[in-house]
């Protein structure tokens, strides 16, 4: 799937709010629409055509004991796998998405839409 479809796809997702709910207990986090829309859509990993790999469902869930990262904690939610340990993550202290390195737990290329990260 290209980048580009993927991201007209998500827009025209439903929420599913019960997966809403239990991603937002997980986190103690309130989500973006965006993000309610691709939680919705994500019930199996999806691979783009660039590489990019959006997690599923419970690999969002999970991403604590799957990566060994705290990630509630340093207060972002994990989104997509861009290889070399670099994901695409959503602050939702601060509001803002990046990708950061699972390694170096570093944020980098800060955006204010997944949209800009994902192109």
């Amino acid at each position: 799937m290209t980048k580009k479809q993927y991201l007209e796809q998500i827009l025209k997702e439903t929420v599913d709010g019960g997966r809403v709910s239990e991603v937002e207990r997980v986190y103690g986090a309130e989500l973006p629409e965006v993000l309610k829309k691709i939680i919705s859509n994500n019930e199996e990993t999806i691979f783009l055509d660039d590489g990019v790999r959006i997690l599923a469902f419970k690999e969002i869930l999970n991403a604590k004991e799957e990566l060994h990262v705290d990630f509630k904690a340093d207060g972002i939610i994990p989104v997509a796998d861009c290889g070399e340990n670099d994901f695409i993550v959503y602050h939702f202290k601060e509001t803002f998405w990046s990708k950061f390195n699972i390694i170096d737990e570093i944020s980098f290329k800060k955006e204010k839409s997944i949209e800009a990260l994902i192109k």
